[in-house]
C-alpha cells in the first residue's frame, strides 16, 4: 500500500487581550493535539508565526498562510474576536476551519473541579465561532471557499470526530486533485455508461490499446514472473489454476506495475475482457485486486470513474479498495449481495483468506481470487457526472454463510444512504431509478461523512436519499 505524504495544515490563534483566560496555554495544548493527531492520520501542522491579536497582524498571517500554500488552515478562537480580524484569515485559503472550545479551556491549569461565585467570562469562545460564521458571506469579508467549524477541547471526541473526517476529505480531495489514470483498451464493449469521462474532476486520463499491455508483459523478465509467482501461491493456494495461469496472472500485475510507474499513474482502468483471456492464456481479475493492495485502484472493464471512485476513497479509507456489482437482494433478509469475478485486494479478505481458482464462468481459465470480503463496516462510494455528484451507501458485510457463491462476495446490511438509513430494497430501488452505473467502489470502514465532505469540497453534490415510488417508470 502506498503512502502518501502528509498533508500541511497551518495553524492560527486569533486572542483579544480584553478577555482574561488562559488563552495562550490554550493555544498550546491545542497545538500539541493537533500534532499527536498528526502522526496517525497523516497530516504535519506549522503554526502561525504570530498570535493574531489586530488587524495588521491576521494580514501576516494571511499572507503567510497564502504564500505557503497549505492544504488547510485552521483558526481556534482562542477568545471572541470580531470579523475584521478573522477576515484576512478567511480570505487566504480556500479550505479552512474555525474552532471555539469549551469556556473550562480558558482557566489556568490546575483549575478547581467546582467553581463558585462570580467572574469573568474567560474566553466567549462559542460566541466569536458564532459571529465568525455568521459573516462568512459579507462583502468585508468574503470567505474564499469552504468553511468548516469545530467545537471541543483539545483531543476530545467532541472535535476530534469531525478533525478526522475532515482530514480523511482532505487526503481523497488530494488524491483527485493529482491523479493520473491510463486507460488500458478503452472499455468493455456496450458498457456505455462506463465510458463517462472525469469532466468536472480536471482529472488526467491517458489511453492506450491493449496491445500496450501485452508487450509489456512480453517484456517481463522471466526470473521475476516465476518469483512473483511463487510469493503468490505461497500466500493464497492455488485451487484449480495451474501454474501457468499463476504465472499469467503474476506476469499481468508485473506489466500494469510498469505500466503505472512508467507514466507515473495513480490509478488504472483495464478493458479485462472480452479478449484478455484468448490473447494471453489467463484471466487479470487476481492481478487487478492484487494491484490494489499495491496501492495502484485498477478499475475493471475500463472504468474511468470506477477508477476515480476507488482511488478517492482509498484515500478517504486508508486502505485499498475494490469495485463490486450489485448483484443479488435478500429483501426478506434486508441485505445485498456484494461481488464481483475476483478482482479484490488480499487486504479486505475475511478470516479465511484468498485462494486463487479458475473464473467462475470461463472453464479452464484462471486466475481469480476466490474471498469473502471482511465482516464488519464497508463504504461504498460512485463519483457520477463527471465527478459533479456522487453515491454514497454504507453499511456492514455479514459473517460467510454457506452455501456461498464464487468469487469477491459479501452480503452488506444496515445500510445508510448518505447517513440516512435504508432497507436494501430501497438501495437497489434508487440505483435503478436514477439509473446509476453498476459499479461501485468499496472499502473497509465507515467513511460516509468523509465522503460527503469531499463531495462538497471538490464542489459536488451527494445524491439524497430517495424512498421508493412505485408508481415510477422509465422515461426519456
Amino acid at each position: 500500500m502506498i503512502t502518501p505524504a502528509p498533508l500541511r495544515i497551518a495553524f492560527a490563534t486569533v486572542v483579544r487581550d480584553a478577555f482574561k483566560g488562559d488563552a495562550a496555554a490554550l493555544a498550546s495544548r491545542a497545538l500539541a493535539a493537533l500534532e499527536q493527531r498528526g502522526a496517525t492520520l497523516g497530516y504535519a501542522v506549522d503554526a502561525a508565526p504570530e498570535a493574531v491579536r489586530d488587524v495588521d497582524a491576521a494580514t501576516r498571517v494571511g499572507a503567510w498562510v497564502a504564500a505557503g500554500r497549505y492544504d488547510f488552515l485552521l483558526i481556534i478562537h482562542a477568545t471572541f474576536a470580531t470579523a475584521d480580524l478573522l477576515a484576512p484569515l478567511l480570505q487566504s485559503s480556500d479550505a479552512v476551519g474555525v474552532w471555539a472550545v469549551p469556556e473550562a479551556e480558558g482557566l489556568p491549569l490546575g483549575r478547581p473541579g467546582v467553581r463558585t461565585g462570580m467572574r469573568p467570562l474567560p474566553l466567549n469562545s462559542l460566541c466569536g465561532l458564532n459571529m465568525t460564521l455568521s459573516t462568512l458571506d459579507h462583502p468585508a469579508v468574503a470567505a474564499q471557499g469552504t468553511v468548516k467549524w469545530y467545537w471541543g477541547a483539545p483531543a476530545s471526541a467532541a472535535f476530534e470526530r469531525r478533525w478526522e473526517t475532515t482530514v480523511r476529505a482532505l487526503h481523497g480531495l488530494r488524491a483527485l486533485g493529482q491523479a493520473r489514470v491510463l486507460q488500458i483498451g478503452g472499455t468493455a464493449p456496450a458498457f456505455y455508461r462506463l465510458e463517462e469521462s472525469p469532466s468536472a474532476l480536471g482529472a488526467v486520463v491517458d489511453s492506450v490499446p491493449l496491445q500496450a499491455l501485452y508487450d509489456r508483459m512480453a517484456a517481463c523478465p522471466e526470473d521475476d514472473v516465476e518469483t512473483r509467482a511463487a510469493a503468490w501461491s505461497a500466500s493464497e493456494v492455488p485451487v484449480g489454476a495451474t501454474p501457468e495461469h499463476v504465472r499469467v496472472a503474476a506476469r499481468t500485475e508485473l506489466a500494469l506495475t510498469a505500466l503505472a510507474a512508467e507514466g507515473d499513474y495513480q490509478a488504472l482502468a483495464l478493458r479485462c475482457w472480452p479478449e484478455f483471456a484468448d490473447a494471453c492464456g489467463g484471466m487479470a481479475c487476481a492481478s487487478v485486486g492484487a494491484m490494489a493492495d499495491r496501492g495502484v485502484p485498477t478499475a475493471c472493464e475500463g472504468d474511468v470513474m470506477g477508477a476515480l471512485s476507488m482511488l478517492a476513497l482509498q484515500a478517504v479509507a486508508r486502505a485499498p479498495s475494490a469495485l463490486v456489482d450489485l448483484s443479488d437482494l435478500d429483501a426478506e433478509g434486508d441485505r445485498l449481495l456484494l461481488w464481483h469475478c475476483g478482482n479484490a485486494p488480499i487486504a479486505f479478505a475475511g478470516a479465511a483468506g484468498a485462494r486463487l481458482t479458475t473464473h467462475f464462468n470461463r472453464d479452464g481459465v484462471g486466475v481469480v481470487r476466490d474471498m469473502h470480503l471482511r465482516p464488519g463496516a464497508a463504504s461504498g462510494f460512485r463519483l457520477l457526472a463527471g465527478g459533479a455528484a456522487a453515491v454514497i451507501v454504507t453499511g456492514s458485510i455479514d459473517e460467510p454463510s454457506e452455501p456461498d457463491v464464487d468469487g469477491v462476495r459479501g452480503w452488506w446490511r444496515d445500510l445508510r444512504w448518505d447517513g440516512t438509513p435504508r432497507t436494501a430494497f430501497e438501495v437497489v430501488s434508487q440505483v435503478l431509478d436514477a439509473r446509476l452505473p453498476h459499479h461501485l467502489a468499496l472499502a473497509p470502514g465507515e467513511v460516509g461523512e468523509a465522503l460527503h465532505e469531499l463531495t462538497v469540497r471538490l464542489g459536488g453534490r451527494v445524491v439524497e436519499s430517495a424512498r421508493v415510488r412505485d408508481a415510477l417508470i422509465a422515461a426519456p
